[in-house]
């Protein structure tokens, strides 16, 4: 334990102040400590520095089915927010510095270097110990790939939480005004509903659907119920966009989605018809075929990102970041974009590689 400082004593009983719990890395002239498991009163992505804490984001429970679901677990007023199809960053001030927190409680390179883009000063500055949380969405980010349909140009930021110092979460309409009153891009949001509201809510989620989006989030007005519903045309685009990791991910992964298919046809009376399975059958098989002649090539199964930062050095920062997260990136291209700098690199899936290419080799195996 003589590696660790020992303000981490006023958070972590000492039996918990280890390697395989605590993990140490810097970002710019700080050091953190970050929580790499969950623990009975704080959340995995949990930060440690001396002076501070930022308390973990906490899992939100699913339903896959609405009627029963908002019925079972509320009971008075509700708001649904939709659900951003990006990745989750909690922002805090930490002295005269603002860092961009991942989920598993790295300080994101990219997502610091963008924050001036991306979220008004005067948040932090009428509200210095708050925690900013939300999801950064859009094209030419590390994380997600795929193209957001609705987001076109660039990547935007849209809070969903503000949690106070203590990492609690202020109730909904405190959250809703102090964002409005600092020019805070929030999530959509509709209501308030009851659970006899069913009929709206299946309207905006069709909606949704139509749109090319993920679903909602409903929140209770009064307590700290929150509960995701993700939309039909979600699932398959999930599918399609990790088909070609099928030997990386748990099956677990694709059961979940195909089950909420199922579930969300089943409850709203919906046709599986021609359309939707040949879509689901594309979504699958299409990048799975191409992840098969990858694997089979010197190159292997990869992803091409290009991101868009203010500082040459974030770049280096980044990858030295995704390398410290497990990724295994490489930088292939730089150039100046206006003011700004564009990146573009590889991520490779060694295991997934590996997996395919023993296979198709010819190597035999027992399942």
């Amino acid at each position: 334990m003589n590696e660790f400082p020992g303000f981490l004593r006023d958070h972590l009983p000492p039996e918990r102040i280890n390697p395989e719990t605590i993990q140490a890395f810097d970002a710019g002239e700080r050091r953190f400590y970050r929580l790499t498991k969950d623990l009975p009163a704080l959340h995995r992505g949990t930060v440690f520095w001396e002076g501070g804490i930022l308390h973990g984001y906490p899992k939100i429970r699913r339903i896959i089915h609405l009627g029963r679901g908002v019925t079972r677990h509320f009971r008075g007023a509700f708001y649904a927010e939709e659900k951003m199809d990006g990745y989750n960053v909690r922002i805090r001030r930490i002295g005269d510095e603002l860092f961009a927190f991942t989920r598993g409680g790295f300080v994101c390179p990219f997502t610091t270097d963008r924050l001036p883009d991306l979220v008004p000063p005067a948040f932090f500055d009428i509200h210095p110990d708050y925690t900013l949380c939300g999801e950064v969405v859009g094209p030419d980010n590390p994380y997600n790939s795929e193209p957001v349909p609705y987001m076109e140009e660039d990547v935007a930021f849209f809070a969903f939480d503000v949690k106070d110092p203590a990492g609690r979460s202020l109730p909904l309409h405190e959250r809703y005004r102090v964002c409005e009153e600092t020019a805070v891009p929030f999530t959509r949001r509709w209501g308030p509903f009851t659970p006899g509201d069913i009929e709206e809510l299946r309207r905006i989620v069709f909606e949704l659907d139509s749109e090319g989006r993920e679903g909602v989030v409903m929140k209770s007005a009064s307590d700290a119920v929150e509960l995701k519903y993700v939309t039909l045309g979600s699932c398959i685009r999930d599918i399609e966009a990790t088909a070609h990791l099928l030997a990386e991910l748990p099956p677990g992964f694709y059961i979940q989605r195909l089950i909420r298919i199922a579930a969300i046809s089943y409850e709203h009376s919906l046709t599986l018809d021609d359309n939707i399975r040949l879509s689901l059958a594309r979504a699958l098989t299409g990048p799975l075929v191409n992840a098969v002649a990858e694997a089979d090539s010197g190159e292997g199964i990869r992803e091409l990102f290009t991101v868009r930062v203010n500082s040459r050095e974030t770049l280096d920062a980044l990858m030295l970041h995704l390398k410290h997260a497990g990724v295994n990136a490489h930088l292939v291209s730089v150039e100046k974009d206006g003011k700004m700098f564009k990146g573009a690199f590889y991520r490779t899936f060694l295991k997934g590689t590996r997996e395919l290419r023993r296979k198709i080799k010819g190597h035999g195996f027992y399942d």
